[in-house]
């Protein structure tokens, strides 16, 4: 589940207020590619390397001081609360697939849910766990300048792990490392 939170910063406390449910894939209405479509080149096609910074996808939406929140566990929601604060993706799209790596900050991690209010909360973002990392695959990619595919996630299933060749490895790699030099010393 990915819900749109106002998001409140003073000093190292944070807070965050739900606002809306929301969508990060689907060729029409996620915000990945209606993200992806303001900075794709009219020419560009695969393999094309990208990269959004989600704070500042939202401002262009319409919705500054935001975030993008991931509740990892909605099912879960008596026992555990898992919530995690999307801040970058990045993709590559080719041969009509896009593995994605998202960038997040742990605000939750398995937590225990009383006195969490998943709609209102705050936290000292110095308690916040990360970077975090996941790999998932898209599918969609670019063709001459135009998004094409459904750019949907594939259905839950044991196999829909995002397969990564190395040039794709290599690329996330280098983006991690972009953000945090040392992190695989």
């Amino acid at each position: 589940m990915y819900t749109l939170y106002a998001k409140t910063v003073d000093h190292s406390r944070v807070s965050f207020r739900s606002v809306k449910n929301t969508q990060l894939f689907g060729c029409h209405v996620g915000l990945i590619p209606r993200s992806l479509r303001r900075i794709v080149p009219r020419d560009a096609n695969e393999p094309y390397r990208w990269h959004l910074q989600i704070q500042q996808a939202l401002a262009e939406d319409g919705y500054p001081d935001s975030a993008v929140v991931i509740d990892l566990k909605p099912k879960q929601q008596k026992k555990n609360v898992s919530l995690y604060e999307l801040l970058d993706v990045w993709g590559i799209s080719d041969q009509g697939w896009t593995p994605i790596l998202l960038h997040l900050r742990g605000l939750f991690v398995d937590a225990k849910p009383e006195g969490i209010d998943r709609n209102d909360f705050s936290l000292d973002y110095r308690e916040a766990e990360g970077p975090i990392y996941e790999f998932l695959h898209l599918d969609g990619s670019v063709h001459d300048g135009q998004l094409i595919g459904r750019w949907t996630a594939p259905p839950a299933s044991p196999t829909n792990a995002a397969l990564l060749w190395p040039d794709t490895i290599r690329h996330f790699v280098s983006c991690i490392r972009d953000q945090i030099p040392d992190i695989f010393k």
